[in-house]
């Protein structure tokens, strides 16, 4: 007991002050207790119990087992894998490409160009057959190497691109914290949901197809300089390119036009990729917002009631409803309440039903 710091302090003798009587010569106490005025109390003034335990000293107290960290986002990680496996892909297939150009057949331009073109076309998926290999061992490099780029393409770079989204996001929302007390109702209430924190599903839908427009009208005006193609040709060729289809009636033959596509192949295919996304995730929210509206407007039933007593006492507390209702909107699970209420039987120790401070305590020790 005496090593508990709060507990320590409060038993301590107070010491009472003593004086020299000049009859006895012997130190007597003082009796001034009738002296010493109590300080005044004040109405309206919450007093701590002096038995409770001083939270400085809670957090103090070190738990038996670290506390898990916090889940971090992993965009980060995934933008320098993305660079540095993106990098040793496209170095590993032009090597290969570069030591083997007579293993392959098509217009030859330059041979780093060529080998450049044919890995971002084959990691794209998208597959002009204007360079096409000859071989048994070119043909089972182009296997793996189509195989290795689709799941790269699909994990890696689509994660880059959402981390741009979410950075370009966060950056909109913070302007808009920050100017939201200074000015009233502006345009930027229509472009971000302030309160759930995010942009709007149908502005998003709305830049993905305008990215979808802009990497088609860039790579029409680049065909028709470069390639030499009509206007009917030159967007038949980018609508074919960036969406992967690539029937081989076109495709890319001079030197700066390979350049050309080496790039904007790349990104145009993942932008095409996430605008379609958007349009799924906007049928989805739209079908969620629904289901919601529905379950939160309809009239509870009898059913209803035996459904959502989970304690079978024969009404609904408040936490009852509110589960019932989330497990309606596919909110949560039964699962994920089972997994909560094993965590909670954990915690609580003597089976109470609920958890107290002396019980964290006790956890903690």
């Amino acid at each position: 007991m005496e090593n508990e710091p709060f507990l320590s302090l409060q038993s301590k003798p107070q010491l009472r002050p003593t004086v020299e009587d000049d009859h006895h010569g012997t130190p007597s106490e003082i009796q001034d207790n009738s002296q010493i005025q109590p300080p005044s109390k004040k109405h309206g003034y919450l007093h701590r119990c002096k038995t409770a335990p001083a939270m400085a000293v809670m957090r103090d107290r070190k738990p038996k087992t670290p506390q898990l960290p916090k889940p971090k986002s992993e965009s980060s990680t995934i933008i320098r894998q993305a660079f540095f496996l993106l990098s040793l892909y496209l170095l590993l297939g032009v090597a290969i490409y570069s030591f083997n150009r007579d293993e392959f057949s098509g217009i030859e331009t330059h041979p780093v160009v060529d080998a450049f073109y044919f890995c971002i076309v084959t990691m794209c998926t998208i597959g002009y057959g204007d360079i096409t290999p000859l071989t048994p061992a070119t043909k089972i490099f182009a296997c793996v190497f189509v195989l290795v780029g689709f799941g790269f393409i699909d994990i890696l770079l689509s994660g880059v691109v959402s981390y741009v989204l979410e950075l370009q996001e966060n950056m909109i929302l913070t302007g808009i914290h920050i100017k939201k007390s200074q000015q009233g109702f502006s345009a930027r209430n229509y472009i971000v949901d302030v309160d759930k924190g995010r942009m709007r599903i149908r502005l998003k839908v709305g830049l993905a197809l305008g990215v979808v427009v802009l990497c088609v009208g860039i790579g029409t005006l680049m065909l028709y300089f470069l390639e030499n193609l009509d206007w009917i040709d030159s967007v038949y060729l980018s609508v074919m390119s960036v969406t992967t289809v690539g029937y081989g009636d076109r495709a890319f033959k001079t030197l700066p036009g390979r350049l050309f596509a080496g790039v904007w192949l790349l990104i145009s295919t993942l932008a095409v990729a996430r605008a379609f996304l958007y349009l799924a995730e906007a049928r989805v929210d739209k079908r969620h917002r629904r289901i919601a509206k529905w379950v939160l407007h309809r009239d509870i039933t009898i059913q209803d009631l035996l459904a959502a007593d989970i304690n079978n006492d024969g009404f609904i507390s408040k936490s009852e409803y509110v589960i019932y209702k989330l497990k309606e909107m596919g909110k949560i699970g039964e699962k994920d309440i089972l997994q909560i209420c094993d965590q909670f039987s954990k915690l609580d120790t003597n089976n109470s039903g609920k958890l107290t401070l002396p019980q964290l305590l006790e956890n903690r020790l």
